[in-house]
Formats: C-alpha cells, sequence, structure tokens
C-alpha cells in the first residue's frame, strides 16, 4: 500500500508483517504508553503485549486508510485473519491513533470505531475487497451482472473476474467508507480508495462513489465513479 507514512509506523507495519516482536519493541520510545482497546502498557509491559499479539497468536493486518488531526496520526487497519486473543473471530477493523517523539511511537491508541451501517451486500463486497478475497468477491454478484468502472463496461461474471483480478485485486485496492446512501432500494457507497495503481494526476485521497443495485441478494449492477462532488 502506498500510503505516505512517517518512519517510525511505516517501521512499525513491516515488523508487525514479518512478527519480529524485536523489531516491533524498537518502533517505541522508551517512556511510550499503549492502549490496547480497554487497557493502557508501558514500559515493559509494552514487551509483554508485544509477546502476546505477535508471537503467540500473530496479527495479520493491512492499512485501509489514514488520517491527520493535530499531533495524531490515525490509521486505519484490517485484520485479514481470526485473533484468538482479541476474542474476535474473522476480518476486524481498527483505527491505529499514534502521536510521535523523534523517530519513534510515543503513543499507541488502538479504538474500534463505529463503521457506517452497511447492508449485509455491500458489507461482504466491502470486506472481500478489503481483504484481497477474490473469490468472495466474485460471490456477491449474479451472473449476468454489470460492473460499469469509470465509465467501461464489464458485463457478465466471466468480464467482471478479468477486471476484478487486474484492477481490484491485483492493484490492492482498498475502500474505506466515509458516506452510505440508501436510495429507492439502491445503495451508493461514497469512499477513500488507495491501492497500488498509477496515481499521477489523481488526488490524495482518491475519493470514489460506488453505485450499488441488487437483486435476490446479488449484485446485478455496479457503478464506479470519481463525481467532481459528494453526492
Amino acid at each position: 500500500m502506498a500510503f505516505d507514512l512517517p518512519k517510525p509506523i511505516a517501521a512499525f507495519l513491516k515488523a508487525a508483517k514479518d512478527h519480529d516482536a524485536a523489531a516491533v519493541r524498537a518502533t517505541f520510545a522508551d517512556e511510550a504508553l499503549l492502549t490496547d482497546l480497554s487497557r493502557t502498557y508501558e514500559g515493559r509491559e509494552i514487551e509483554t503485549w508485544i509477546d502476546r499479539r505477535f508471537l503467540s497468536a500473530p496479527i495479520h493486518v493491512h492499512p485501509i486508510n489514514v488520517a491527520r488531526r493535530r499531533d495524531w496520526i490515525i490509521l486505519t487497519v484490517m485484520f485479514q485473519r481470526e485473533h484468538p486473543a482479541l476474542g474476535i473471530a474473522g476480518p476486524l477493523q481498527l483505527d491505529w491513533h499514534f502521536t510521535l517523539s523523534g523517530d519513534r511511537i510515543a503513543t499507541f491508541v488502538m479504538i474500534r470505531e463505529p463503521l457506517p451501517e452497511l447492508p449485509a451486500l455491500v458489507a461482504a463486497y466491502v470486506e472481500a475487497t478489503n481483504r484481497f478475497d477474490l473469490d468472495a468477491l466474485l460471490a456477491t454478484f449474479a451472473e449476468d451482472a454489470l460492473v460499469n468502472d469509470q465509465f467501461r463496461d464489464y458485463w457478465g461474471i466471466a468480464a467482471i473476474k478479468q477486471w476484478a483480478e487486474r484492477d481490484i485485486i491485483g492493484d490492492r485496492v482498498t475502500m474505506y467508507v466515509i458516506k452510505v446512501i440508501e436510495h429507492h432500494g439502491n445503495v451508493i457507497v461514497v469512499a477513500n480508495v488507495d491501492g497500488d495503481y498509477d496515481k499521477r494526476g489523481l488526488p490524495e485521497p482518491l475519493v470514489l462513489s460506488f453505485y450499488f443495485s441488487s437483486s435476490m441478494n446479488k449484485i446485478v449492477q455496479l457503478i464506479i465513479l470519481r463525481n467532481m462532488s459528494e453526492p
């Protein structure tokens, strides 16, 4: 993912991906504070947290959004696998709030923010996209569905599979939902989008609107547009 992150946070993500507890610890300042949902750790307690989170039950995460608010850097991440230590099965989205001290992490707060409420079918599409799960993504579509992505049509599941393999899974696209509108049975999702696609000439963040139409619990039409303004 091509987020512009400060070096300490980028190093933390790499160490987390590698399940390297020592490298994770090295990203924290000596007097750092870490809050994991409801409990705060400091000093050597952070090492205990790292051992439990990264050694006893490795976490697999990837970022889907980054925002900055005053001194805080807020990184939204998607957990890709079950993590028994958290008591949560399946994918989980969390906001990681960071402050920095020099080249180290000074504060790290994990918060589970409420997400915009999505219809189950649309939520399944967003979740499959953010997990890079091609089979789960295709399972949300009807066999004769239409996808129109930036004025280009893809008719039927075979064409949609080629599109998804190349432009969604291949480019490791993620969606961070910022608005949901239900309109006469259709659903419009506005999302910050990121990925490994060519970003030349595109705004940061890239905001796209996804227009979903469904029938018999399957997506029958999806139109993806970059609007001049949000709907």
